[in-house]
């Protein structure tokens, strides 16, 4: 090695020991999440390991929101984003470490490139101290300011008493004005040294439902509400007793036994020689506030087990720092709402979930988030480990215990899949309680290796296929040929293909159980019915399309199909293929749509006839044309005598209802040479035609 390049190591080298040791803290963020800190930095945030902050945004280790009533993580993306724009930044800041301690940094940030990667470079110090400083400043200044208003106060009132009696008289008009205006806006009263009420305003009795004359004498806690507690008033009654003022919020009970909510003021009035000589309270009504509050809570609470639910965890973890979940499953609850009825297996959700509750702590949360799925959410510094221990020891608990309900005793087991803090963390959490029920054991912790965690990135992938191709016209039509195998006149099966974005052409075998999953089936006929009346619309050839059970009992499918046929003229040249391994059971809604399209001359065949849940007797009850034997029944039909045997009462039984007969998978001479011997109307298969594109 050159000397050159030792001396450029050797400066890598001690770059790298100045970051470490540096005295101020230093973190690097990266698309808006930190990569990297120094010793100083850790000790400044609390925290003892790199890994703690590796891919955390800033947002997550400072109070939900700044000073100034901007959300933290709001404030933080607009001053990341404009030093990557400007280059550089200097700002304070509010942090909050991992055990809640809040403290004051300058903050000053600047782009570097290490790479070819632009990265923020941050250094901050604490200015908590500055900033109290600052504050008793402020608070010094305004008191000042008060004190001046005050001496004001007493001069203008000094010059008032100075004044003529008209003065005076128009003083104690402008003070009677101000006592009605009070009285219209609050509700008022006065109280004896005992407490007794000397006066009532209107709008206390309008508000309280009592009368002025069942007021005056009584004590207040004629409105008191039993659920206020009597430390509460104790602490009232010590605070205007030593000429001080109180101010809360009181619960109180109307004549009518409702409840209301008032925010109270009460002050003890004092004579020339500072003696209390009654106490009066200006009261506000704001049980509308109270109701609202209550309403916003009752949205996130389960009504039956009182625990927080599905929603309130969705907030939680957004809001958490450092998020770890486990999903807890109670094994084969379904039998008990069953075997015992919803009562009975209600009071069971009821026990589990004080079961629950006696593992929960400071930094883990309970909830129920489903019928009988429960949840944990861990946060800060009570680490994945941890969690993992908490569950173990709840399964051991449940193993211990016996839920007896009205002399039934039950046994409970349940099953618990753990994900680490990451931005799937209830998807992933999910995933691992589908993997540990699937294969039956009680605990597992997420892995990205899992084949449910697999295929869900193929089924997303597929999905994103599916709707691209819905989006770029790349649902194709292809076509088969169907031969009559005494005139060899020719018609068509239309078939659905999915181009790919790499160009790559998909079967329905591929993508058809994806699509139905996604929702995006309906569409894709719809595309299909439409290309395929276009594509024969100006000629004489007859042609099929494919409908299963759920196209059928799909009203609006449906309408759009005979309204296409209708408008391209089509319907006299169409035949309608029922999949039939969809599995017919309402006779009675397929039997209206067969009617349905024959009335404007369609045809109608009961495809892959031979599989699923091939019934003879449901092709007697439905007004069919044509029977489609399956092609697992006909490729090897010259080999096996059975399948032969199968075959022909196939063909038996259709001749005997009039119905003709096609015969897929005709793939050779042999069998092509078998089927028109047994009477087999039609052949289709790759002997004569393979599927090819219709353009």
């Amino acid at each position: 090695m050159s000397y050159s390049s030792n001396l450029i190591l050797e400066n890598v080298i001690n770059f790298e020991i100045l970051f470490e040791d540096a005295y101020d803290p230093i973190l690097i963020i990266q698309d808006d999440y930190f990569v990297d800190c120094n010793k100083a930095a850790l000790k400044m945030l609390d925290m003892t390991n790199k890994k703690d902050l590796f891919h955390i945004h800033p947002s997550q280790i400072s109070p939900e929101y700044q000073p100034c009533g901007m959300a933290s993580k709001e404030k933080a993306n607009q001053i990341i984003h404009k030093c990557y724009k400007d280059g550089h930044s200097r700002f304070e800041w509010l942090h909050q470490t991992l055990q809640g301690k809040k403290f004051w940094t300058e903050v000053s940030l600047k782009t570097i490139n290490i790479k070819e990667e632009k990265l923020l470079y941050v250094t901050f110090r604490e200015i908590s101290k500055k900033k109290e400083k600052q504050k008793e400043l402020e608070t010094y200044n305004q008191e000042l300011i008060k004190n001046n208003k005050n001496l004001k106060k007493i001069q203008t009132q000094l010059d008032k008493t100075n004044k003529k009696s008209t003065d005076l008289l128009k003083t104690l008009t402008l003070l009677d004005r101000y006592k009605k205006a009070l009285d219209e806006t609050s509700i008022v009263t006065k109280t004896d040294l005992e407490g007794n009420l000397t006066y009532v305003n209107d709008k206390f009795c309008t508000t309280s439902g009592y009368t002025r004359e069942e007021l005056l004498g009584k004590k207040h806690n004629i409105v008191r509400h039993p659920d206020n507690k009597k430390d509460f008033f104790a602490h009232l009654w010590t605070t205007i007793k030593n000429k001080k003022t109180f101010k809360g919020i009181i619960k109180n009970t109307k004549k009518d036994g409702s409840t209301y909510y008032v925010d109270s003021t009460i002050m003890p009035i004092l004579d020339n020689n500072d003696n209390i000589i009654e106490y009066i309270g200006i009261r506000n009504d704001v049980t509308s506030l109270y109701e609202k509050d209550k309403i916003i809570y009752e949205q996130f609470i389960d009504d039956l087990t009182r625990l927080p639910n599905r929603q309130k965890l969705i907030k939680d973890i957004n809001k958490n720092i450092f998020p770890k979940m486990a999903i807890i499953n109670i094994d084969s609850f379904k039998d008990i709402n069953e075997s015992y009825g919803l009562d009975i297996g209600d009071e069971v959700l009821k026990k589990f979930s004080r079961e629950l509750l006696l593992f929960k702590s400071i930094n883990l949360n309970i909830y129920r988030i489903g019928a009988d799925e429960f949840a944990l959410l861990s946060h800060g510094n009570y680490s994945f480990k941890e969690l993992h221990k908490t569950c173990i020891n709840f399964l051991k608990h449940i193993h211990h215990s016996k839920f007896i309900i009205d002399n039934n005793v039950f046994n409970l087991s349940c099953s618990i899949g753990i994900s680490d803090h990451n931005k799937k963390l209830f998807t992933h959490s999910e995933m691992a309680l589908s993997y540990a029920k699937k294969n039956d054991v009680e605990l597992f912790i997420f892995d990205k290796e899992i084949d449910d965690f697999k295929n869900l990135k193929k089924n997303i992938e597929l999905t994103q296929e599916i709707k691209y191709a819905i989006n770029n016209d790349n649902i194709l039509l292809y076509g088969q040929k169907i031969i009559n195998n005494i005139t060899q006149e020719v018609k068509y099966e239309t078939l659905m293909r999915m181009k790919q974005k790499d160009g790559r052409i998909l079967s329905p075998f591929d993508f058809l159980k994806q699509a139905k999953k996604a929702k995006l089936y309906p569409m894709m006929t719809k595309i299909m019915i439409d290309k395929a009346c276009e594509y024969f619309k100006d000629k004489t050839s007859k042609f099929s399309i494919n409908l299963t059970l759920q196209d059928i009992t799909n009203k609006d499918t449906i309408e759009f199909l005979i309204r296409t046929l209708k408008q391209t003229n089509t319907s006299n040249r169409v035949l309608i293929e029922i999949v039939e391994s969809e599995g017919i059971e309402n006779f009675e809604e397929v039997s209206r749509f067969i009617d349905k399209v024959k009335k404007i001359g369609c045809e109608v065949a009961i495809d892959d006839f031979g599989t699923g849940y091939s019934n003879f007797e449901y092709i007697t009850r439905l007004n069919i044309d044509i029977l489609k034997i399956d092609g697992s029944l006909i490729k090897n039909i010259h080999k096996n005598q059975k399948l032969l045997i199968t075959v022909r009462s196939i063909v038996s039984f259709a001749k005997a209802l009039n119905i003709e007969v096609v015969a897929e998978f005709v793939h050779c001479q042999e069998v092509y040479q078998i089927i028109k011997e047994i009477g087999i109307t039609y052949s289709q298969g790759y002997l004569f035609h393979k599927p090819e594109a219709l353009n």
